[in-house]
């Protein structure tokens, strides 16, 4: 496990250790066992989706460089700047989403997966 210098245990380190310690999480659906939708095979998401989720990032993470594969806690996003990210994306997209899932998802390349999951069941 990864310490800071401090020796408090970093962010990135715990959440990969309690995910290693839950495994993938597992749904029931009409008696069947069903994987997490988060953990769907991914569609065809357009680039563009990508980049103007990651530019959306970008204005709440105080204009920081968002890339598609970069982690939401480690550029420095928190549970508010998280809901005012779901909020717009509900708005300016028309998909809501959870804020358990938006929390999984961690990136803005899965952000837009959920978005065109989202989009796909309407």
């Amino acid at each position: 496990m990864q310490k800071r210098i401090t020796g408090q245990t970093s962010r990135s380190a715990a959440k990969e250790r309690l995910a290693m310690e839950l495994g993938p999480r597992v749904h029931q659906r009409d008696g069947q066992d069903e994987a997490s939708e988060s953990q769907a095979a991914p569609l065809s998401v357009p680039v563009s989706l990508v980049h103007e989720i990651s530019a959306l990032w970008s204005e709440y993470l105080d204009g920081r460089e968002v890339e598609a594969d970069d982690d939401f806690f480690a550029l420095g996003g928190n549970s508010l700047i998280g809901i005012k990210i779901i909020d717009r994306v509900s708005r300016d997209y028309g998909v809501a989403l959870s804020v358990r899932d938006f929390y999984l998802a961690q990136t803005p390349a899965r952000v837009a997966e959920l978005i065109a999951q989202g989009r796909a069941r309407t």
